[in-house]
């Protein structure tokens, strides 16, 4: 039988869409927050995709069994003006600078499709790894690529 918790990979993941869809609805209106780049292109515009896409794992010492993790994030904004991209960007960096909870995210007992989450330390950026504009050169107005933005992220998690 496989464990009710989620391992720590998709905590972070989860945590870290968490926390920017909270900040989000409580300073935004009508702005959609998923977690996979495809689904970003079936909702209606502005959107905020927030992706985990790759995991760093070093020792922290020579010949320890002590790992550190590095978690690389991309946020893209598929925002509806150019405007609203350079606010909603500048928003999340604003947001981003500062921790922000981490949670252990389990299945409900007897309910596998609901998630529990109990927090259980923070998750900090280490780095900003890129924030700019993705210009595909297209000026056709029904394109959800016209006005977006990327984001990128290295996050850490402490005790």
């Amino acid at each position: 039988m496989a464990d009710s918790y989620l391992r720590q990979s998709r905590s972070i993941e989860l945590s870290t869409k968490y926390a920017i869809e909270t900040a989000i609805n409580a300073n935004w209106t009508g702005i959609t927050t998923v977690k996979t780049f495809l689904s970003a292109y079936d909702k209606t515009l502005p959107v905020v995709c927030v992706r985990l896409i790759d995991e760093n794992v070093n020792r922290l010492e020579i010949s320890a069994n002590t790992l550190k993790y590095d978690y690389l994030f991309n946020i893209d904004i598929f925002a509806t003006s150019d405007g609203q991209r350079l606010d909603l960007a500048d928003f999340l960096i604003d947001f981003l600078k500062d921790s922000w909870v981490y949670y252990t995210w389990t299945h409900k007992s007897g309910d596998n499709s609901i998630l529990e989450k109990s927090a259980t330390g923070r998750l900090a950026v280490q780095e900003f790894t890129a924030n700019h504009r993705v210009d595909f050169g297209d000026t056709e107005t029904t394109n959800p690529d016209r006005f977006r933005h990327s984001i990128g992220i290295r996050v850490r998690k402490s005790s």
